[in-house]
């Protein structure tokens, strides 16, 4: 089971970034019919992923990009980094939001994924509230 678990380790990311290539890959494959397409689109996540899976050894910026920061201080750059995109995300879907209302277009979309961002930070904080 350790041994397992090792391997895991260490391979979870490319895994994980490979299921999420085949889907990908599938989903354009599916829509469009192009296995040129579907192809690069696998080829994008799974090559992003070795190539952090490779450099993470030698590169801290690498370490935390594939998951595992080295020491405190790259956590808190790690969590800082994560704080930054979640706000900007938020603000790009709010913005893009107002825009489709003011121009008359479908904004339902828009509202489910600023409708999540803020729904995961309040259950974030009332989570890490009770678990911190």
């Amino acid at each position: 089971m350790a041994s397992v678990r090792r391997l895991l380790g260490r391979w979870w990311l490319i895994l994980v970034c490979a299921a999420i290539g085949v889907v990908m890959g599938a989903a354009d494959l599916a829509v469009n019919g192009s296995a040129d397409r579907a192809l690069i689109d696998f080829a994008i996540v799974v090559g992003y992923t070795l190539i952090l899976t490779l450099l993470q050894n030698r590169s801290e910026t690498a370490s935390v990009l594939a998951g595992r920061p080295v020491d405190e201080r790259w956590e808190s750059i790690n969590l800082h980094a994560l704080a930054a995109a979640g706000l900007v995300g938020a603000f790009v879907a709010l913005g893009a939001f107002v825009v489709a209302e003011a121009t008359g277009r479908d904004w339902s979309g828009l509202a489910i994924v600023a409708g999540a961002i803020g729904l995961a930070y309040v259950g974030g904080v009332i989570w890490y509230r009770w678990r911190l």
